[in-house]
């Protein structure tokens, strides 16, 4: 993946960022473990796919290697470079790429998973693509057949397989990912390491430090293309050199035979059959995603070209000291503000998330159609607290939209699946990444918490659940957010809430946000689900305040009601209505006291 001394990693962001678990044991670690046994059994539905992918990396894998060599960096400095690549051929025809094996480098090693270190030397080289051959003299080597790269689509599911911190030469094992292509589009690199332009997969599979050189492969194992450096300012996901770009300037990989696409069936259909799925239903609202270019600062950074963008005065990104992307330029909003919109109705009114369009550095804001046409829209209204904006698209004579009635969010249950739907940069091809309801009920019950991957290139475009209907779309992710793109952390405002308020928005006039009962208390870390739950601390003016509420008191029953700890009694006070007045049985100490509060409004500022 480039340099071993100032080398940047691809960063794939995990999905632990900005989680926090909290355990309560109600019975011994044994009588834990002894009923983990008890359900530990797998469902027999779940073995198909279990030997599937198995399956797949018993076959694949061998072909996969990992590469070292010699050369000179961009700066001139002489250092030792390391990555993946994969075998074409059983004669030892080795394809990977610039940012594993640069120009003119020296001392090439090949290491495959069974032990062996082999010699290779550079065999030529496609500056277009960026890919790289190599030969290393052998005979009856496993290798991987070529994939008509070409023919494939978004949603179509993938293996990503690299060498990530040295697996292959440590372990002899190959790091393997599932996933889906989430992404087809031109794309412009700003890495140091590679500046490809042209066209690109991108996939949600595991892309991670040292898997750069390494293949993407279709569900059969075929080579769909070479994961690469370059990256998406916008969408921060894996991304490969479709083969097909490679085969044209490659003569050794043009003379090798080409695997057409195929059809999942039988036990593949099954195994992939959510990411079909959702492929299928999201159809309608990817017609009705609109992508965004929103023009910020001196003059119109705005390009439909990104060849032609490439080629401007762009500069890498910086790098740390230590080689490394800095964690804060993966999660700034990236100039020209590429992202993505939901045409509501077909006269050109979208919706967008604020964050998108927000800030008196705004000079223009350009939507593209789903077929390329690119039109000036002005901002109607947009709410803060929400996360939302309502455009007016200047649509040509004639011309209307597709677009899919938003349905009800409000009824999602966690462990549902959903898929988050795009467009990427101009001309906007669309995009899907396809997760899970993780949470219910977030930002006062307005907002949904998912695990589907969220960008700023996707962000403000519509969530669909499996019945194909728009259920919200992708907001709150900004450069501020302790959650970061592509973490698995994201919020999508809910649809019902979009209706509600979209009348006031495309009239310029301020929404009205939902209102929360409050107490104005806060928990005692050491509570328990148990009988009661122990007051930490009372906000001064707050309610419970009033009512002689005190840090230490036990609160036993809110409003006739037994309390069975904290959660317990945020659940009851979110039932109330503002203004009521609730009984409280108190104990403080040894004794017991009855109190009367007046349920308050929560303001925005209130953390209890």
């Amino acid at each position: 993946m480039g340099s071993l001394t100032e080398h940047r990693p691809k960063w794939r962001l995990g999905a632990s960022a900005a989680a926090v678990v909290v355990f309560a044991f109600c019975c011994s670690a044994p009588e834990l473990w002894a009923k983990a046994a008890q359900t530990a059994a797998v469902p027999a539905a779940l073995k198909p796919g279990e030997e599937t992918h198995a399956a797949m990396y018993k076959a694949v894998s061998p072909a996969v290697v990992g590469l070292t060599c010699r050369a000179k960096l961009p700066n001139g400095r002489d250092s030792g470079f390391f990555g993946t690549g994969v075998v074409v051929s059983a004669d030892g025809l080795i394809l990977t790429n610039l940012s594993v094996i640069p120009d003119q480098a020296t001392e090439v090693k090949v290491y495959f998973t069974d032990g062996h270190v082999r010699d290779a030397k550079f065999l030529s080289l496609d500056s277009r693509s960026e890919g790289v051959l190599v030969k290393s003299e052998a005979k009856n080597l496993p290798f991987m057949k070529l994939a008509a790269s070409e023919q494939y689509k978004v949603g179509d599911p993938v293996y990503s397989w690299g060498n990530p911190y040295f697996t292959i030469q440590q372990d002899g094992a190959v790091s393997l990912s599932t996933g889906t292509v989430s992404g087809l589009y031109n794309n412009s690199s700003v890495d140091f390491l590679s500046r490809y332009v042209g066209p690109v997969i991108e996939t949600d599979a595991a892309v991670n430090p040292g898997s750069d050189g390494g293949p993407l492969t279709d569900a059969w194992g075929n080579l769909l293309g070479i994961v690469s450096l370059s990256t998406s300012t916008t969408r921060w996901l894996g991304l490969a050199v479709p083969t097909h770009l490679m085969r044209e300037s490659l003569p050794d990989l043009k003379a090798l035979p080409v695997e057409p696409r195929k059809e999942l069936s039988g036990a593949q259909r099954s195994v992939w059959a959510m990411q079909q799925a959702m492929k299928a239903v999201a159809a309608p609202a990817e017609k009705a995603t609109l992508g965004l270019a929103v023009a910020r600062g001196d003059g119109e950074k705005v390009f439909d070209n990104l060849a032609q963008a490439a080629l401007a005065a762009r500069e890498p990104y910086p790098l740390g000291r230590d080689g490394r992307m800095e964690p804060a330029k993966i999660n700034a909003r990236p100039p020209g503000g590429y992202c993505s919109a939901l045409a509501v109705d077909a006269e050109g009114t979208a919706v967008t998330a604020a964050f998108n369009i927000e800030g008196d550095d705004v000079k223009k804001i350009y939507a593209y159609l789903p077929d390329g046409v690119r039109v000036e829209a002005k901002v109607l209204g947009q709410d803060e607290f929400y996360d939302l904006a309502v455009l007016k698209l200047a649509l040509p004579p004639g011309r209307k939209l597709d677009f899919v009635p938003l349905a009800d969010g409000s009824k999602l249950k966690q462990g549902q699946a959903v898929a988050v739907v795009g467009r990427n940069e101009p001309p906007g091809h669309p995009t899907l990444n396809v997760g899970q309801v993780s949470a219910a009920g977030r930002y006062q019950n307005t907002h949904c918490q998912i695990s589907a991957l969220i960008n700023y290139g996707n962000m403000g475009g519509p969530v669909v659940d499996l019945d194909g209907r728009v259920v919200g779309i992708a907001t709150q992710l900004t450069e501020k957010t302790s959650w970061r793109q592509n973490c698995g952390v994201g919020f999508m405002l809910q649809a019902q809430i979009i209706a509600k308020n979209l009348p006031d928005l495309k009239a310029g006039k301020t929404v009205e946000h939902p209102k929360l009962p409050f107490l104005g208390v806060g928990p005692d870390p050491t509570n328990q689900p148990d009988e009661g739950t122990v007051v930490g601390t009372v906000l001064d003016d707050g309610p419970a305040a009033k009512a002689g509420l005190q840090k230490g008191d036990k609160i036993m029953q809110f409003d006739g009601q037994e309390v069975n700890g904290w959660l317990d009694l945020v659940r009851q006070i979110q039932g109330c209505a503002i203004g009521k007045k609730v009984k409280l049985k108190v104990e403080r100490g040894d004794q017991t006291l009855d109190l009367e509060v007046e349920i308050g409004e929560k303001k925005r500022k209130d953390t209890q």
